[in-house]
């Protein structure tokens, strides 16, 4: 195991709620078969047992971290979806030269896919940071494709393999990539309704130097601007408070939530107005989920120049002409 002083992982059993149980990763018992088990895909010395010891929850955490894989959470509206945003990853792979038969693919056991690549491609090491270092490199890697980006925090929990979804009854397997690819909807479903083999991969590959660039980069500490105190009032903003699809509300909450922040709003208006919005999406999320992304959203400001923000830009906005020099 490389670096083996990042040895603990926490794990959640029977339900994402269930977290707060810090274990060394070679006590981890084989979980097949169980429900709604989660694992976090970083690993962690012994700060994190410091931390928890003070504060009796791994959240917050600002130590050091190490994964040996980057996740990729292809999570669409539709398999049929999902199984055209992973044939776009793997060209996106390929244009990385990134041999896939050194990464694990899963169906994760509703509506999407879950891709393993090996941490060593891009030269990860243990950084306190590499939440952020993770994500720029997995940015590139899933240029158009629509994938969940929230998954990038240093201490979130990713669904354990051959575990069953609690909702669907079906199992996380993992598949070789021409049969995600490939493959009927209809014989991946059937194929999930029972666990899955551990498949051999290859476990030596090339670095690229282009993402270990990537990696290595200096990380830009977050500008926010004073609050003033003055409301302001985006149309886009208005227009997410809507509701929106389910492919859209991770993306879309950790703004909502950011918005709510920077208008003043105390903890508790926060998540009452996070819960109102909720209910308007399609579906709503589950308050895990919605706890998980509203926590996520006060960490960051979003100007107009965010992708996502900018796709539900109007030229009827007060806003249109001064921050994007349009008339």
């Amino acid at each position: 195991m490389k670096y083996p002083d990042y040895h603990n992982v926490e794990v959640a059993y029977n339900g994402a709620h269930n977290r707060n149980n810090i274990t060394h990763i070679g006590a981890v018992k084989n979980f097949s078969g169980h429900r709604e088990t989660y694992m976090t895909y970083f690993r962690y010395n012994d700060e994190m047992i410091d931390h928890f010891q003070d504060k009796q929850t791994v959240s917050g955490y600002k130590g050091s971290a190490y994964a040996d894989w980057l996740p990729i959470d292809v999570d669409s509206d539709s398999l049929d979806e999902a199984q055209d945003n992973m044939r776009a990853l793997m060209i996106n792979l390929e244009d990385y030269n990134i041999d896939t038969s050194c990464c694990r693919f899963y169906f994760s056991g509703s509506k999407g896919f879950h891709v393993m690549i090996p941490s060593g491609v891009f030269g990860a090491k243990p950084d306190p940071q590499n939440d952020k270092r993770f994500k720029k490199v997995a940015s590139l890697l899933t240029e158009g494709v629509q994938t969940d980006m929230s998954i990038y925090q240093k201490t979130r929990i990713f669904r354990l393999p051959n575990t069953i979804n609690g909702k669907t009854g079906l199992y996380k397997i993992e598949l070789y990539p021409f049969q995600i690819t490939n493959d009927s909807i209809s014989g991946i479903l059937d194929a999930a309704r029972q666990p899955g083999e551990r498949l051999e991969i290859d476990t030596e590959y090339d670095e690229s130097e282009e993402l270990k660039e990537a990696y290595d980069a200096p990380i830009q500490a977050n500008q926010t601007k004073p609050n003033t105190g003055k409301p302001e009032t985006y149309i886009c903003m208005s227009t997410m408070m809507k509701g929106v699809p389910d492919g859209e509300r991770d993306n879309v909450g950790v703004r909502v939530s950011s918005h709510l922040k920077k208008h003043g709003l105390n903890a508790e208006m926060s998540w009452v107005a996070m819960d109102e919005w909720n209910k308007k999406n399609d579906p709503p999320m589950e308050t895990d989920r919605l706890e998980t992304v509203y926590q996520q959203g006060m960490k960051y400001e979003f100007g107009c120049h965010d992708f996502l923000l900018a796709k539900y830009c109007d030229p009827d906005c007060k806003f249109y002409k001064s921050h994007w020099g349009r008339f």
